[in-house]
């Protein structure tokens, strides 16, 4: 890991962050907004996925309201390592709908892991439905998160799913001086994951330090997507334009 490059990073966020966060109204329809941030190393679902590098992401956000539902749609790129890729393409779009103090949330995201030949192009969609309680002026959330791929994981035997979906709980409390935040997640007979983080707003800029905990299932075998037990502690600096 390029510790230097990875605090020249920090250091041009921190510079962009003096700029005021700002959406872009397009026409009557929505807003428009972009979001871009670097991390010490890109975790997802337990499984690191830059070779344990600093990752660079960036994506571009438009939200529509209405009186039924707001609909939004995105795309982001973000450093990945893989079979002849190094970065990682998402297109999603979604609808989100608040009852009470309980948001409803269901989107789809088509993943493009893009190599150097047609013959190295990968993609799956991935159906995320979420649930979130936050009561008004209260200083907690506590929500719900289900993925299912429409691979429908992968079969390292024909009696064995690995990946079929995801499903996590998570919470949140806001101490005032950060936020903290904890969740659990599952991807089906693969990996267990518990992340514990810390949410600090900065010179308009957010900051996150986590510590991730994966845990393969025993379940999975060798067709587990994680090789071995795994401890991450991470840093994240994120900014919205």
């Amino acid at each position: 890991m390029n510790k230097k490059i990875i605090l020249s990073s920090f250091a041009s966020l921190l510079f962009l962050s003096q700029a005021a966060n700002a959406e872009f109204k397009v026409g009557n329809f929505g807003t428009l907004s972009f979001t871009a941030g670097v991390q010490s190393e890109y975790i997802s679902k337990g499984i690191g996925q830059n070779s344990d590098r600093a990752a660079y992401n960036a994506a571009i956000d438009f939200v529509a309201p209405t009186s039924i539902v707001d609909f939004y749609a995105g795309y982001s790129k973000i450093s990945a390592t893989g079979n002849n890729y190094s970065w990682e393409d998402a297109r999603y779009a979604g609808i989100r709908k608040t009852i009470g103090s309980v948001t409803l949330d269901a989107s789809l995201v088509e993943t493009l892991k893009a190599g150097n030949s047609k013959s190295n192009q990968n993609n799956d969609v991935d159906f995320t439905y979420k649930a979130t309680f936050a009561p008004d002026k209260a200083p907690y959330t506590i929500g719900l998160v289900y993925t299912q791929n429409d691979t429908n994981g992968s079969k390292p035997s024909a009696t064995r799913t690995v990946g079929k979906y995801y499903q996590e709980i998570n919470g949140s409390y806001n101490f005032g001086f950060a936020t903290a935040g904890i969740s659990y997640g599952e991807n089906k007979n693969d990996v267990d994951v518990t992340t514990v983080k810390l949410t600090k707003s900065f010179m308009n800029a957010d900051f996150t330090l986590s510590y991730i905990d994966a845990q393969r299932k025993g379940a999975a075998g060798a067709g587990s997507n994680l090789d071995k037990d795994r401890e991450y502690l991470t840093l994240g600096v994120s900014k919205t334009f």
